[in-house]
């Protein structure tokens, strides 16, 4: 089983007095308050929400060596110490300090079970099995990280000598070495994202691809002045959508260098230059690719993909066909499309799943959290929750477990 919960309010998580009818849906997020939770982590044995306030309504400590002597500077979670100071990893020893590993290594569960569950439009909420901790196996905490489109620059430097009538050609290599439902989310993404078509989304299907601009015909023997001229026509065919890869590139010119950059997150760009049919020379990095993590479009592709992959079947455990709930701006925040949401992978393990005519693939199940990104973690109505409760202890960087 592949199920992708979102939470569009910075809470993430619901008071432990509610209960499942009063989490709230929130399209386009919140900035707050856990009394309006879209999502939860469901105690189906206590009937109350965790949310990490306290080891009961908490999942996992991540300090094994926790003990009641003081408290710690987030929540109400206890720091361990038998000196009057607690040394962090790296720190000095001191007089009064006692030497703990604060750094999570094998983290200790509270609770011996959980349920995923998150608010709908209308109908039933949607909620995973109850989930055994003792099925886990790992848990990953991903903050977001923007994506950087790939940029590239053919210098006017890298031509050589050229004389009156010789041809200059841009030869493209497109590749997409995502999965194609990235890119679908891009082109397609329930309002408008980028500039091109739901038509083009066949294009994808090719993870390479191979494109030639139209030939330039040298008039003089200085190169930058060629290379210029050239460069002029591959970017005037581009904005005319001549160039058959105008619609994944846009073409700029920098002081006689031409320059490309992808229209898509994922998109990696290769280029030369041929000088009558022989390569001439290579376009150089300018922009290093980053895929990123938590992006409106990353988001949304893996709604689809789970709602795809696992049909529509039981209204309890799985999305209504056709609905996300994908936001451009969880949590209340006028953001862009990239800085959305921060990321929790879950991957544990069917113990049916070795029964005769399951497949060694079908005893294992994912579920991926995503929350906004601008939450505060020392905040409990906020961040804090999903920190104290997940075992995070610093969500601000990625954190993995594995059991």
């Amino acid at each position: 089983m592949n199920q992708v919960f979102i939470s569009n309010n910075r809470a993430g998580q619901i008071a432990s007095a509610k209960t499942w009818s009063d989490m709230v849906h929130l399209a386009g997020g919140a900035d707050d308050g856990s009394a309006t939770a879209m999502f939860g982590v469901w105690d189906p044995y206590g009937q109350v929400f965790f949310d990490g306030t306290t080891a009961a309504l908490s999942l996992i400590n991540a300090r094994n060596l926790a003990s009641a002597t003081a408290t710690a500077t987030k929540g109400t979670w206890p720091l361990s110490a038998q000196g009057s100071d607690v040394l962090a990893d790296a720190t000095a020893i001191t007089a009064t300090g006692e030497v703990v590993n604060v750094l999570p290594s094998s983290p200790q569960w509270l609770n011996q079970a959980f349920q995923l569950v998150q608010a709908m439009p209308s109908g039933n909420p949607v909620a995973s099995p109850i989930i055994h901790t003792n099925q886990v196996k790992r848990l990953r905490w991903d903050p977001n990280n923007e994506p950087v489109k790939h940029k590239i620059t053919a210098a006017a430097s890298g031509l050589t000598s050229i004389a009156v009538g010789d041809t200059l050609q841009l030869i493209v290599v497109l590749r997409f070495p995502g999965e194609i439902t990235r890119y679908e989310a891009q082109i397609n993404p329930s309002g408008t994202a980028s500039g091109v078509t739901p038509a083009l989304s066949h294009a994808f299907d090719n993870p390479k691809r191979i494109y030639r601009s139209a030939e330039y015909v040298a008039v003089s023997t200085t190169a930058a002045d060629e290379h210029n001229a050239f460069a002029d026509l591959v970017i005037a065919d581009n904005a005319s959508g001549k160039n058959s890869f105008s619609d994944f590139i846009t073409t700029t010119l920098s002081t006689n260098d031409l320059v490309l950059e992808a229209k898509f997150d994922g998109l990696i760009i290769d280029a030369f230059v041929v000088k009558n049919g022989v390569k001439n020379h290579t376009a150089s990095e300018t922009t290093a690719p980053e895929l990123g993590v938590g992006s409106y479009a990353e988001v949304l592709s893996a709604e689809k993909k789970a709602q795809y992959s696992q049909g529509f079947f039981n209204r309890m455990y799985l999305p209504t066909g056709g609905v996300t709930s994908a936001s451009k701006t969880p949590g209340g925040a006028s953001s862009t499309e990239t800085a959305n949401y921060d990321r929790l992978t879950i991957e544990y393990l069917n113990p049916d799943g070795g029964m005769p005519g399951f497949n060694k693939h079908g005893r294992y199940s994912t579920a991926t959290v995503y929350f906004p990104a601008n939450g505060d973690f020392s905040d409990q109505s906020e961040g804090l929750a999903i920190e104290a409760t997940w075992g995070l202890q610093d969500a601000a960087n990625a954190v993995e477990y594995i059991w």
